[in-house]
């Protein structure tokens, strides 16, 4: 038997983990996909509980499918970690930990839609820079967002690759690129408008930069996501069955 576990980051307070649970129910439960959903944060459905109660469960398979959009420290240290844990704890279970979601090139499409559907606010005289989260311990995400930047760019309008946190934080690097643009637009590359990106639009904002910006949409559960994952869980089915199951 072959369960997928989807891993969202979620929050220990608010809503969000609802709202989380039911765009992923609405996305899959017409799917035939076997499937659960874990929180890395959250006061209930904790992944290190779900997937031992998968194994509980007589799995023979188990595919760690993470809803995150680089690799980083949630993905090493949290998801990672736990996966060599139960493999080395559990030899007759295949564990199968997926790629993230963000470096799919699916994901270069989604913000080339977004300047498509802003194109009436870019002009010769604009910057375009892609904001994501980032970490100041793994540069991962540095390299995956300076990929669709560079894909992006244009020598009439440059894309930009910026970070909340790591080498390539905003603070530090917005400055930079609003000395060379009358204005700027800016696109969120997070999984939808919530706490951090308007904590980021906050801390812009206080930097007291004299351009005009604009900014778009985050991704916001775009309908693309599903393709990605679907995408990333037949990558797990096509590695090979080399547990001691012979179930399909």
């Amino acid at each position: 038997m072959r369960k997928t576990i989807l891993v969202v980051h979620g929050m220990r307070k608010g809503k969000l983990n609802e709202t989380l649970l039911n765009f992923i129910h609405q996305t899959f439960n017409s799917d035939e996909i076997d499937y659960e959903v874990a929180f890395l944060e959250s006061e209930e459905i904790l992944l290190d509980e779900v997937i031992q109660q998968t194994v509980d469960a007589g799995y023979s398979r188990i595919h760690l499918v993470p809803l995150l959009l680089f690799t980083a420290s949630h993905y090493y240290e949290d998801i990672e970690a736990l996966y060599e844990t139960f493999q080395e704890n559990n030899p007759n279970v295949q564990f199968i930990l997926s790629k993230p979601l963000g470096t799919h090139p699916i994901m270069t499409n989604w913000v080339a839609s977004q300047l498509e559907a802003y194109k009436d606010d870019i002009d010769d005289e604009t910057g375009i820079v892609v904001l994501a989260h980032g970490n100041a311990r793994f540069d991962e995400p540095d390299v995956a967002l300076r990929r669709i930047c560079r894909e992006l760019s244009t020598d009439q309008n440059p894309c930009y690759p910026s970070m909340v946190y790591g080498e390539l934080r905003f603070k530090e690097t917005l400055p930079k690129i609003a000395k060379k643009h009358r204005k700027l637009l800016i696109i969120p590359f997070f999984f939808y408008d919530g706490f951090l990106v308007n904590k980021s639009k906050r801390q812009i904002e206080s930097l007291g930069l004299p351009n005009p910006i604009t900014y778009t949409t985050a991704i916001n559960f775009h309908p693309l996501l599903k393709d990605i994952v679907h995408f990333r869980i037949a990558e797990c089915e096509a590695i090979p069955d080399v547990s001691n199951s012979t179930e399909p």
